[in-house]
């Protein structure tokens, strides 16, 4: 019985050691490594990796490993050609449970000294193991074989390789061989049509073969004796010649059979040959080949011998095509969930016999062709003539969905490859999701990774293959519209055939069509006993003529005679006009099968036909009938009936019209315009659209579906709750009970028909006010939310600006900011757009955040650093993003889904992005020094990366009109590269010298200049703050340099109409006459703030400012004044701006690594008012603006505090500000305490509650009065660096601080004075200190883990130093009361406390990242810790175990926490700047709901099953209630969640009223 198989992936080995044990064993000769992985099972070599030249030596490769004893001993070994360098022996039962649960499996060597001596650890061997089933094992082992003989090349793997197969055959036979075959294949050529096409691809393909083959000096035998067997068997082939053509018909099948075999034979040795689409150069036969080969001789042996015999011989063509059936019911469910559009052909015409033969040739010369001998490439090819059809898709005008492109090609190509089917099936497995990703991840997952696995299990040509891998091609047809024809040009990949219908083989093909179906229409009309050459010669030629070359029109001419009546006289009535026109034909189709002279049936045709011609999707008559409301008796079918010469139907069926012209002529009022069928879409289209409100009126109710339960998604939440990952199954099951096509048409796409005429209003304003969740609801369940914005746009529109409806428009603007901002959770679920979308939308949510609409539209998460960068693209569609992650990506602006990307490409941060003005570029710069252009719609880039710079580039743009890319660097330059005639890699046309590091560039709007700004960090003066504007032909300086900045430049940028520049640093942003360089006026940043980023808006009269407070800032340039509140919502400082081309919106990029769309001029008046308070501008022109009501810090909360009593909190921010707040209520009780001019680092109440202490990355302690917050002393002045920790004095006349300086200092708290300086104890940073009870001895600990105890009057040294160790870096320590204990935490998430006495140490492990913050509580017994994985513990130092918690609720790392006095709670402060307080007794209605929930990145609010309870938006995250908080403060207000009413589950519908649910 054979035992389990494993697949092990070997990845890579880190070079850690290697190289020096290399170097050390090999100096005399200086060998490259040629490193490789050995695998021993019980001593037995089971595997071993192909050679690697590289120290960081990277595989990925995969074999198998199959064994009966899980004791067996493992040994994996790096060699060094035969010697090993490193080895690990472990036992595989050891290697599983090490591997259990992870991704990836680190496995650490140990180097090998002298033989096989282990010596100390070495390289780390990364490698992945999975189990896999039989089958699989044996594909992976057929690979490895695959692999290993392709690299058999050098003279001492020869004899290995001759035990597999011959080699060494001399030429001359094999090429004698194929010249006979090629001879006797030639007169086979000449047979006839039908063995035609393989014929002659045999010889062309065996042709290229000979060419190749004269090239080589030595082939394989085996080769030699296949095609001697076909030369053989075509022996017949000379005794035909002079054949009668009774003796060849009676071999005709025979004969077709030996074509078609030999050309899937020819194709065979092509690829084996080297020469062909794989080029792979096998030097050795696989075994599979070897197999191939011996079933393609015993397949000829048969042709001949029923050659020889004269009998016909059942022979089942050897194909080079892998066309096993898929295995196991479980594949096939898998290539079901791709959801593939059914491509059923059947009704589809066909090219006749003999047609096209011209273009069947081009296409059949293409594919067979070898790539690198053909310079045609196209993209898409239809080869289903010659066997190789892999995919068929075909495409119906304004009917066909691009969403199921990618899916149904990759569904057939599984069906007719099995190495297919298995690559996309490990996909779908490995990421279920990827079904309904962006097409482009589609593309990448479903297509090029699987196509790429399986590439050396193809032989020849197959329908579709990628562009990259030569086995596919693409063969696209389409009518030249510009919209597809602009997407070919300038690309040297794509093929392009312009059919030209002048050609004498036009005509001659559509006489053979029109023969043809001249055939079937006198069989239509066998009653009129037409002749067997009706209409004869004459008559077909001139109807030849007639058709120009165009077989629409002989389409339409035939079908018109079909359904005629009296053929004849339709056919006289064609051929009477000499200049019969396609809409001759259309014309006389008409004027014949309708009843036009009746106004009834004029009317209804006219309306039938409008729906089929101006229709959205695919329409059948019954749905014609409910979207023009016909009764039964008046039904489309009767129209339709009558009008089957020009369109495509069946009852019941979709209504299709033959050709687009069609469309074309009926809607085309100088074609149509005079006679009773035009559609004039002014006119029809809103009776379209009023049926689909009709429709939808009728229709729509509260939970049309039925879901019986709020935990049933349309997509995959978080959570084991049901998932419909199947919409076609639950379609099926449920949803098309309920929701009728025409309700589906008409939800989706109502407002494309959308018009003003009478009577349209009220149905709108019924739909509005009274369906408008049904209708989301059925948008919900098709997955198409985003149909919402646009429709509710239009009604907008409509109702502002042509029916005067303020109402209506009001409503629809307000719709529009419901699906905006609730679109992640209507597009989830049915159930939540009443349970989470509902309650917070504006008045139905009780929280102190304001009731009106959130100005924020979309938060986009997915960069995993800061995000640098941000970009609109010229339609305002899409928003580039780059990130110090190293990436781009480009997002939707609506509704923030990732579109595109992460590009990968850059090899540091990416600083600066900007789109081109046709919005198909990107230009990227990074601290790599280079700068890229990308594809925005692929990711790909375009060309190599300009490296012309010396150091980072902060900045980059495109010229307006696309053709030169501007880049700032601090190399002190700015670079103009030329980009349409750019080379790769060259240097930039243009180099404009500085004599600062350029920050920022932009180019002039109207002119060739650009503005550039400079600086030096830290540099305070104007000398090298300057802006300059500069010609971009001569380089010389136009105007400038403008001096006024006393910080570096960090933002440039023209006014929209080159009159005016902004300019931005860290004090203030400027605007500039960009002619004359006069000061127009200056704004000053905010006090406690720096300024990043800056942006014009379009209409050039506002600028959007981007502050390190978190806050947009928008700007009046003329006034200086500011036009709205703050814009609040990032937790981070706001890195970059940008503002959509209508100017109402704004993207914003920030350090919290996110990215925000907010609505850019939304309740601006009222929202001034009510959250700002302005003072007006000085004689400068400077405008400062203040907030009176101050609810929370701007930026992260570095440090916290109880009050002695428990009745404060004090804190201390990155906003350089000290506040006091009321613990029970949350409110300001002292502050903002303004005085620090850099980061508040730590704080400390005095034992009296009645003062406080900070210290301050600005080197200075200050001392405040708790009551009124004046400062009571210093600032102390005497620490060198930040002050990090500090503490008063039992008694509080004295504080100790500790400093990055790493020095101890003891102020004197009454004089300000310093007592005295500890220098020359500490090695590194002061992390803690600490008076003991009594004040007589001052505690401090560093980084470097030395703690000492030193006496408080003199600074002696008491007790110590005593030694602690935290691996990696320590991030916080502690003294506990006593001093015995010292808590100390660090990067590797574990809690460790050591006993000074004793040197015992503990750990106390929980957290999954980093620790920053640790507190003990005033007994001893407690410690509690925060952390950068967002959650707060509270462990026990008696039982070593967690006493409570983990506390969530914090978005961002916890950086500060403290004990109240009674230890019951518990504060902390985040990244996220909020301040939290937990309990261990929380909220009673809350843990009933959630028990031990938590709030998902995404949203989602989980209870202790993990079940998806609430969404929660973004905007409320930071400020949320859970269950164990007694008090949340945060800058934009806090919000508690009632559960006392709340229902879900089998309950949910309860939350409708019972009137709207039964409506």
């Amino acid at each position: 019985m054979m035992g389990q198989s494993y697949e092990l992936k070997i990845i890579s080995v880190s070079e850690v050691d290697l190289r020096r044990n290399f170097i050390i064993r090999h100096i005399p000769g200086h060998d490259t490594p040629k490193l490789c992985i050995a695998i021993d099972i019980d001593g037995k070599r089971v595997y071993q990796t192909n050679p690697s030249r590289k120290w960081m030596a990277m595989w990925n490769q995969i074999c198998t490993l199959s064994v009966d004893d899980l004791s067996s001993l493992v040994t994996l070994q790096i060699l060094h050609k035969s010697e090993c360098l490193a080895k690990k022996e472990i036992k595989f039962a050891q290697l599983l449970e090490t591997n259990e649960g992870q991704t990836d499996l680190s496995i650490v060597l140990n180097l090998v000294k002298e033989k096989n001596t282990a010596a100390t650890p070495g390289p780390t061997l990364i490698v992945h193991m999975t189990a896999i089933g039989h089958i699989q094992a044996i594909t992976v082992a057929l690979a490895n074989a695959t692999r290993d003989i392709v690299t058999l090349k050098s003279p001492s793997t020869s004899s290995t390789v001759a035990k597999i197969v011959d080699i060494g055959a001399d030429n001359s036979d094999l090429l004698s061989g194929l010249n006979t075959v090629l001879s006797r294949l030639k007169i086979v050529l000449d047979i006839g049509a039908e063995i035609h096409p393989y014929s002659n691809v045999a010889w062309k393909v065996l042709f290229s073969v000979y060419q190749a083959i004269e090239k080589q000096k030595e082939t394989d035998t085996s080769v030699g004796r296949l095609v001697q067997t076909i030369a053989d068997v075509f022996a017949f082939a000379e005794e035909i010649k002079s054949a009668v053509s009774e003796k060849i018909k009676r071999f005709e099948k025979t004969i077709y059979a030996l074509v078609k075999q030999t050309e899937e034979c020819a194709l065979f040795i092509q690829e084996y040959t080297g020469h062909g689409f794989g080029g792979r150069l096998i030097n050795g036969l696989l075994s599979e080949d070897r197999d191939k080969i011996r079933d393609f001789i015993a397949a000829f042996e048969k042709l001949r011998e029923s050659l020889n015999s004269g009998t016909a011989v059942e022979i089942l063509c050897v194909s080079t095509k892998a066309l096993a059936m898929v295995e196991g019911a479980a594949q096939t469910q898998k290539l079901n969930s791709l959801k593939p559009v059914d491509m059923n052909a059947s009704l589809r015409p066909v090219c006749l016999p003999g047609t096209r033969q011209e273009l069947r040739d081009l296409i059949t010369n293409w594919l067979i062709t070898p790539p690198d001998v053909n310079a045609v490439n196209a993209e898409i090819f239809s080869g289903c003539q010659l066997g190789r059809l892999g995919a068929f898709l075909f495409f119906t005008r304004n009917k066909s969905d691009p969403a199921y492109v990618i899916r149904t090609i990759a569904f057939h190509l599984a069906r007719s490859n099995v190495y297919m089917a298995s690559a996309i099936c490990a996909a779908i497995d490995k990421d279920s999701a990827v079904i309904d990703s962006p097409i482009h991840t589609q593309f990448q997952k479903l297509l090029l990774e699987p196509l790429t696995a399986v590439q050396n299990h193809i032989h020849g040509p197959i329908v579709v293959v990628l562009d990259a891998l030569d086995e596919f091609r693409f063969f696209i047809t389409s009518r030249p519209d510009s919209d597809i024809a602009s997407k070919f040009e300038n690309q040297p990949k794509i093929a392009k055939h312009l059919l030209d219908i002048t050609l004498p083989s036009s005509f001659t093909d559509i006489r053979i069509y029109l023969d043809n179906q001249m055939e079937n229409i006198r069989l239509e009309h066998s009653d009129l006993n037409l002749n067997a050459t009706w209409p004869g010669q004459s008559k077909m030629e001139t109807l030849t003529e007639h058709s120009s070359g165009l077989f629409i029109w002989a389409s339409t001419a035939t079908k018109y005679l079909r359904e005629s009546f009296y053929p004849n006289e339709a056919l006289k009535s064609i051929l009477d006009n000499s200049q019969t026109t396609l809409d001759d034909l259309y014309t006389g189709a008409l004027k014949d099968a309708g009843l036009w002279k009746d106004p009834l049936f004029t009317r209804e045709a006219q309306a039938a036909l409008s729906v089929v011609v101006l229709g959205k999707a695919p329409v059948s008559d019954s749905m014609i009938d409910a979207l023009l409301g016909l009764e039964p008796e008046h039904s489309s079918s009767r129209i339709f009936k009558k009008l089957r010469c020009v369109l495509q139907w069946a009852p019941g069926q979709d209504v299709k019209i033959l050709h687009a012209s069609f469309s074309d002529y009926l809607t085309d009022h100088g074609r149509s315009g005079d006679k009773p069928w035009f559609v004039d879409p002014s006119i029809l289209e809103p009776q379209i659209a009023q049926g689909c409100l009709h429709i939808m009126k009728k229709e729509l109710r509260f939970n049309i579906c039925e879901f019986e339960d709020s935990h049933i998604y349309t997509t995959k939440v978080p959570g084991p709750s049901e998932c419909i990952t199947d919409l076609s199954k639950r379609i099926t099951d449920h949803i098309s009970d309920h929701i009728f096509p025409q309700l589906f048409y008409s939800s989706l796409y109502w407002a494309s028909h959308l018009a003003v005429i009478d009577g349209l209003l009220e149905d709108l304003k019924d739909l509005m006010y009274t369906k408008f969740l049904f209708w989301l609801e059925v948008l919900c369940v098709q997955q198409k939310v985003g149909v919402a914005i646009d429709a509710l746009e239009a009604v907008a529109n409509l109702a502002k600006n042509y029916w005067h409806e303020e109402e209506l428009a009001d409503f629809a603007t307000d719709a529009v900011k419901f699906v905006l901002r609730f679109a992640p959770v209507i597009s989830h679920s049915v159930p939540h757009i009443y349970l989470s979308a509902l309650p917070f939308a504006p008045m139905g949510i009780q929280s102190s955040v304001s009731s009106q609409w959130r100005r924020l539209q979309a938060t986009i998460e997915g960069h995993g650093g800061l995000v640098h960068s941000v970009a609109f693209s010229p339609d305002g569609n899409h928003i580039a993003s780059g990130s110090a992650d190293k990436t781009l990506r480009v997002w939707d602006a609506r509704t923030g889904d990732l579109l595109v990307g992460p590009f990968n490409g850059h090899k540091e941060q990416v600083k600066c992005i900007a789109f081109s003005c046709d919005d198909q570029k990107i230009v990227s710069g990074s601290y790599d020094k280079t700068v890229c252009v990308w594809d925005a719609r692929t990711g790909k880039t375009i060309g190599a990366p300009l490296t012309g710079h010396t150091s980072k580039v902060n900045f980059v743009c495109f010229s307006p009109n696309g053709k030169q890319i501007a880049s700032a660097s601090l190399d002190k330059t700015v670079g103009i590269w030329d980009w349409e005639g750019h080379n790769e890699g060259n240097a930039p046309v243009l180099v404009i010298k500085h004599a600062a590091p350029v920050r920022a560039v932009a180019f002039a709007p109207d002119r060739d200049q650009v503005v550039s700004g400079t600086g030096e960090v830290g540099s305070s003066g104007a000398g090298g703050n300057l802006v300059q504007v500069w010609d971009t032909r001569t380089g010389k300086l136009v105007t400038g340099p403008l001096k006024g900045h006393t910080q570096y430049i960090r933002s440039v940028a023209f006014s929209p109409d080159g009159k005016h520049i902004l300019s931005l640093s860290h004090e203030a942003a400027r605007i500039w006459d960009a002619y004359t360089g006069t000061e127009n006026i200056t704004i000053t940043t905010p006090m406690g703030s720096d300024a990043y980023s800056a942006a014009f808006t379009p209409n050039g009269k506002h600028i959007v400012v981007g502050y390190s407070d978190t806050l947009l800032r928008i700007w009046n340039v003329r006034t200086g004044a500011l036009v709205s509140a703050p814009i609040d919502g990032h937790s981070g400082p706001v890195l970059s701006v940008s503002v959509s081309p209508d100017g109402m919106r704004i993207a914003s990029g920030s350090g919290d690594k996110t990215i925000r769309v907010w609505d850019a001029y939304q309740d601006l008046s009222a929202a001034l008012k009510v959250d700002t308070q302005y003072i007006g501008a000085n004689d400068q022109g400077t405008a400062q603006m203040y907030h009176p009501r101050y609810t929370g810090h701007t930026n992260t909360v570095h440090c916290v505090a109880f009050s002695p009593k428990g009745d404060h909190i004090a804190s201390g921010s990155w906003d350089n500000t000290v506040c006091v707040w009321d613990a029970c209520t949350g409110t300001i009780f002292t502050g903002p305490l303004h005085g620090h001019k850099d980061l508040v680092l730590c704080i400390a109440f005095c034992p009296n509650g009645e003062q406080i202490v900070s210290g301050s990355q600005d080197t200075t302690i200050r001392v405040w009065n708790v009551q009124n917050g004046t400062m009571v002393a210093g600032p102390f002045e005497g620490h060198s660096k930040s002050v990090w920790c500090i503490a008063f004095s039992p008694h509080g006349d004295q504080i100790v601080s500790g400093s990055v300086d790493k020095t101890v200092c003891v102020w004197d708290v009454e004089t300000s004075s310093l007592v005295f300086r500890l220098t020359n104890v500490h090695t590194r940073t002061v992390l803690s200190v600490a008076f003991s009870s009594d004040g007589g001895q001052i505690r401090s600990a560093s980084i470097a883990g030395i703690a000492r105890v030193s006496d408080a009057q003199t600074g002696a040294l008491v007790e110590g130093p005593f030694k602690f160790q935290v691996p990696n870096q320590t991030y916080c320590i502690r003294f506990s009361p006593d001093g015995q204990l010292i808590g100390a935490s660090g990067k590797d998430s574990v809690v460790r406390f050591f006993n000074l006495r004793s040197s015992d140490l503990t750990q106390l492990e929980g957290h999954t990242d980093a620790v920053k913050a640790l507190g003990f509580s005033q007994d001893g017994k407690w410690i509690v810790s925060g952390s950068d994985d967002t959650t707060v513990h509270v462990w026990d130092l008696e039982t070593r175990s967690l006493a409570a918690g983990p506390f969530e609720g914090h978005r961002d790392s916890v950086y500060s926490v403290d004990f109240s006095p009674d230890h019951r709670r518990v504060v902390s402060g985040s990244r996220d700047t909020s301040i939290r307080v937990f309990e261990t007794t929380p909220d009673g209605t809350l843990m009933k709901a959630l028990g031990e929930g938590s709030l998902g990145q995404d949203g989602w609010l989980l209870n202790s099953m993990a079940q998806p309870v609430l969404w929660v938006p973004p905007w409320l995250h930071h400020g949320l209630y859970f269950p164990q908080n007694s008090l949340v403060i945060h800058k934009n207000g806090t919000t508690k969640l009632d559960f006392t009413h709340f229902v879900e589950g089998t309950a949910w519908q309860e939350c409708v009223d019972l009137r709207a649910r039964l409506n």
